[in-house]
């Protein structure tokens, strides 16, 4: 009696009340009733549409069940758990040796058990492109949640595959769509993500905080400022998908897109800030430069009783490696090492980082020397700050121990190698480093041919660094002010200028790094006529605004030339505020020519203020 009267309830509740249908199926199954009902139930409740094979069996079936069958999908279920529990454990192998055990005891998986099998074999194409072969063969490629498995899975590393899924699949739901535009996210297709995330809307299908969490990232990526303004608008005109996690995403992506102001003010306005909202947002100021104010939320931070994470510990110590402060930088290490941070190689490398822009290599090889498990940033670290120090032939030292832990060298590591034979005029290391980089076939790295150019050039060896140019691929702005730079610092000037009108006619736009090379490639070979045309024409002409590096050039270009009291009136009147090196240029030219006493304490009083 009582059976009836709850499956009579199930009836009613699926018709006039499905909130309480929760608590009628714990009912039903209390009381073991008919297993037709309960997942008559289950699917009524359901928020994806399956296909109608499912339901149509279970509207055929009749009221009694076999008990047989019954049985069998008793196992089925029993197998699909344990495989499940498996994945969920990352005992991937495991899940995938169980389900092969299944298939033996000729037990007939569901749609479930291959997604959870489709989970366990993501790491393996092959068996990947198997499991999608065996779920064609069952009739499962119709099931929306094994299509959106498969895409994820695919995205990883078969994109087309995983586009060709997502068109042939005719009726699409939101995860679908939110799916195949976090895949593109992934691989770096920004703006087909977008047209995704557009054609999502246009086919009806409303976004859920997902998929705007998924599409954020693209519009930070490609600087599309106006596009994610209109995504959060939209996340605001619809309260219902209101989250932490997309407020931390318009974060990042305002301060991605240079608006750091508007980043600032959604991270103020998130009222339950987690850590990634405080990592983003410290993370945003250091990438917009403003390195003072990521050390005040730091502290902001740690007021509001958040523990920092790895990640914001490393961001900070990338802000105090920009700022120079070396004894703030010294208290924050002493920090790390309170707080138990030091066991991570990426904080150690950070640490490393900063104690060789500061140039204290004592420090930073007390941090590398301890460190148990060196990776490649770690090695390449240690390796660039000695190549930048006054000891750069030390460099070679850790290079040899790399060698010995039989860690290959990566196109950093032979960048910092280059600069250092640079440095010391080690022509020999120099050609072997060469013969390494062809051996390994990194000839095509931008920043490898520019540093191999520069480093023959320095050597005085210009025929062999034009030949180097001559064979690269892509001649990109870093090669041409590389050969640009090596012209002017062995003398040849017009060459230096010829070599700049070749890029101009070949349709590259200069930017502020390359008139530091023509300018200094006209003040070493006394070209002011020219030296004073490009430098008015930077902006004029190319939108270019002069900053210190190329005043100084010009103060160094009228020095030259004995020209003192213009110098001097010269830096009287930037738009800037010189730093030491402009000070210290006119100092050197005033102890070597006669001036006047009263310049000559001027810069000398200016250059003490600025380093006592």
């Amino acid at each position: 009696m009582h059976k009836f009267f709850i499956l009579h309830l199930v009836d009613v509740f699926m018709q006039y009340n499905p909130s309480l249908m929760n608590s009628v199926f714990g009912l039903a199954k209390s009381f073991h009733l008919v297993e037709m009902h309960a997942y008559k139930l289950f699917v009524k409740m359901s928020k994806r549409s399956y296909s109608s094979r499912i339901s149509l069996t279970f509207r055929e079936s009749s009221f009694f069940v076999d008990p047989i069958k019954f049985a069998e999908k008793q196992n089925v279920r029993a197998w699909t758990s344990q495989i499940s529990s498996l994945v969920r454990e990352n005992q991937s192998i495991e899940a995938i040796n169980l389900f092969k055990a299944m298939l033996k005891d000729e037990q007939k998986p569901n749609y479930v058990t291959v997604l959870s099998v489709i989970r366990a074999a993501e790491k393996w194409q092959p068996m990947v492109r198997g499991i999608h072969g065996f779920t064609i063969k069952m009739g499962f490629e119709i099931e929306l949640p094994v299509v959106t498995a498969l895409v994820g899975v695919y995205s990883i590393w078969d994109m087309d595959t995983a586009w060709q899924m997502f068109n042939h699949t005719k009726w699409k739901d939101v995860i679908l769509w939110s799916a195949m535009a976090s895949a593109c996210v992934k691989s770096g297709e920004y703006v087909e993500a977008i047209e995704i995330f557009r054609e999502m809307q246009f086919c009806g299908v409303e976004p859920n905080y997902v998929s705007i969490v998924g599409i954020v990232p693209a519009c930070a990526n490609l600087g599309a400022l106006s596009i994610g303004k209109e995504i959060h608008a939209y996340s605001i005109k619809v309260p219902s998908i209101s989250h932490v996690n997309i407020q931390n995403s318009l974060v990042d992506m305002y301060a991605k897109c240079g608006s750091l102001k508007a980043s600032i003010t959604v991270f103020r306005g998130i009222e339950k800030k987690d850590p990634v909202s405080w990592r983003s947002m410290i993370h945003g100021c250091v990438e917009n430069g403003c390195f003072n104010e990521a050390l005040s939320l730091f502290s902001e931070m740690r007021c509001c009783c958040f523990e920092p994470d790895e990640g914001v510990i490393r961001e900070v110590i990338g802000a105090l490696s920009q700022l120079d402060e070396i004894k703030i930088g010294q208290c924050f290490h002493s920090f790390a090492l309170k707080q138990g941070f030091l066991g991570c190689v990426s904080v150690v490398t950070a640490l490393l980082h900063m104690y060789g822009g500061f140039a204290d290599i004592e420090s930073a090889r007390s941090l590398f020397d301890p460190l148990k498990s060196k990776d490649l940033i770690a090695w390449s670290t240690m390796i660039a700050a000695y190549a930048q120090s006054e000891c750069p032939s030390n460099a070679f030292d850790i290079y040899r121990q790399m060698q010995s832990a039989n860690e290959k060298p990566n196109e950093i590591i032979y960048v910092s190698l280059i600069q250092a034979c640079s440095s010391i005029t080690a022509e020999v290391i120099g050609e072997g480093i060469h013969a390494q980089v062809i051996k390994s076939g990194n000839t095509s790295n931008a920043f490898l041919i520019t540093s191999l150019i520069d480093m023959y050039c320095r050597f005085g060896r210009i025929s062999q660094g034009e030949a180097i140019f001559s064979e690269c691929p892509n001649e990109d702005l870093i090669c041409w002010s590389s050969m640009i730079n090596g012209y002017g610092i062995n003398g040849h000037g017009n060459e230096a200028l010829q070599c700049f009108s070749d890029m101009l006619n070949s349709g590259i736009k200069p930017n502020d790094i390359v008139f530091v090379s023509v300018l200094s490639a006209c003040s070493h070979c006394g070209l002011e006529y020219e030296g004073w045309n490009w430098f008015h024409a930077m902006e004029e002409q190319f939108g270019v605004t002069p900053k210190l590096a190329h005043y100084a050039c010009m103060v160094d270009m009228i020095s030259r030339q004995g020209n003192i009291e213009e110098a001097f009136e010269f830096v009287n009147n930037m738009p800037i505020e010189p730093d030491k090196r402009i000070w210290g240029t006119l100092l050197a030219v005033c102890r070597k020519t006669r001036v006047s006493v009263e310049i000559s304490e001027t810069v000398s009083k200016q250059l003490i203020a600025l380093d006592p």
